[in-house]
């Protein structure tokens, strides 16, 4: 149906939506089947991926009169405003009642699920069943939605619509990217597995931001350089002018003496991480940065990753955990310093690997945590394993660290000049280097 072509990307999502059209469109050819058009439909995920305009897509196909229902009036006005629009769809039947951010028709926590606002939707949602209204709903959530209006027969089907990854991410960034004027330096399948994981709305604010960015610097395209400010600004915090390259070695040279306690550390750190995830799963490392701030954390340094090779999720954890304690084995091992500031390191591996154990019993059944196991007994032996194996794992690290020397000075002193790399620099440095791979 030509109305979908509006939506880039989701294709699982569009054929389900073409599929709840024709239905509409068409309910001759289904009732000759014996089977009835599904009562509802409702559409949920994070504001900002499409739910609207898939509605809006649904609704044109449909060809139905629509009555559109949000929340604009106090409480009990409200209450009258949903009642009277729902009456006058069954006055004018076949049509369709479109429930716009329908989680907000009241007070939004999980204690006021029982609200009037949510009783009377379910109420006339009841009341006009078999009468030609189709209703059409949206949500950020559905934890504050009463489980009773979600079942089936109030709406029949609900899909989940989530941030565009993969394909889907591409094909939405090189949708934003058409008619900009870009610089032959911009790489549209790094951008988009860079950013994706978030909503559509954030793709297309990066790219308008990046072209804020060019026109205020005067130059006629937009470059990497552009997209990389604008993405670090708003996903870190941080003010990246992609300007502190350094020129000569003696500027390097007297940066890393005089700072030898602190940024020269960072970059260790930061490059520990990224050459042990890098050894165990190459191209895993989308950025790494010496500077910046990452939700809420101290201004230091941050290592971006992506499965972008697939990795089951088991797998994919352990290699999580091991590159966690590269930033921690590479300041050991290249100054002596055991175990500095990777608190927070530490926290995300231990929690990672107790998880493992206690859900995913890879110690064996043994340590299975569950209600039915409780004991102070139990919690000690997962403390103690788990401690235990974040020691094999940290041993693992500085063993690939050793290994890849080279790799990890390359990489450090990368950062030390340029402050920030993307992985088409990380793999530049890497076939400079001599690796020995390495698998858990």
């Amino acid at each position: 149906m030509k109305e979908f072509e509006r939506i880039i990307g989701y294709s699982s999502e569009k054929k389900e939506l073409e599929q709840v059209a024709d239905c509409l469109r068409n309910s001759e050819v289904y009732e000759n089947l014996g089977i009835k058009a599904p009562n509802g439909l409702l559409l949920y995920g994070e504001p900002g991926v499409g739910k609207t305009l898939m509605s809006q897509c649904l609704i044109e196909a449909s060809g139905l009169k629509t009555y559109i229902c949000r929340k604009n009036k106090p409480n009990g006005e409200f209450v009258n405003e949903i009642t009277k629009t729902f009456e006058e769809a069954e006055k004018n039947a076949p049509c369709i009642v479109f429930l716009d951010d329908m989680d907000k028709f009241a007070n939004g926590d999980a204690n006021h699920r029982d609200a009037e606002e949510y009783v009377t939707v379910q109420s006339c949602i009841d009341k006009v069943k078999g009468k030609g209204v189709f209703v059409l709903a949206t949500a950020n959530s559905i934890n504050c939605l009463p489980r009773s209006l979600l079942r089936a027969g109030r709406f029949d089907r609900r899909i989940l619509v989530k941030a565009p990854k993969g394909a889907d991410a591409l094909e939405i960034i090189s949708h934003y990217l058409e008619g900009k004027n870009l610089d032959e330096d911009v790489d549209r399948k790094y951008i988009a597995r860079l950013v994706e994981g978030n909503s559509c709305a954030f793709l297309e604010n990066i790219i308008s931001e990046a072209g804020l960015y060019a026109g205020f610097d005067r130059k006629e395209k937009i470059s990497m350089s552009h997209f990389m400010r604008a993405y670090l600004r708003n996903v870190y915090g941080e003010a990246y002018d992609g300007d502190d390259d350094f020129d000569d070695d003696d500027d390097f040279y007297s940066m890393a003496e005089t700072t030898q306690n602190s940024f020269v550390r960072i970059a260790y750190h930061e490059a520990g991480h990224a050459v042990v995830s890098e050894v165990l799963d190459p191209g895993s490392v989308m950025l790494v940065s010496v500077s910046g701030e990452s939700h809420g954390r101290e201004k230091g340094g941050f290592t971006k990753y992506s499965n972008v090779n697939g990795i089951p999720g088991f797998d994919y954890a352990l290699n999580r955990v091991v590159g966690g304690l590269g930033g921690m084995a590479a300041i050991e091992q290249k100054f002596g310093i055991n175990r500095g500031g990777a608190s927070a390191d530490l926290n995300d591996v231990f929690h990672t690997l107790c998880n493992l154990i206690t859900e995913e019993c890879i110690l064996g059944f043994h340590l299975h945590d569950s209600p039915y196991r409780n004991s102070e007994s139990l919690d000690s032996r997962i403390e103690l394993a788990t401690a235990a194996e974040v020691e094999k794992y940290y041993r693992k690290a500085k063993q690939i660290l050793a290994n890849n020397s080279e790799f990890l000075d390359k990489i450090a002193e990368s950062l030390l000049r340029k402050r920030i790399l993307t992985a088409p620099e990380i793999e530049a440095i890497r076939k400079e280097c001599t690796v020995v791979e390495c698998r858990l």
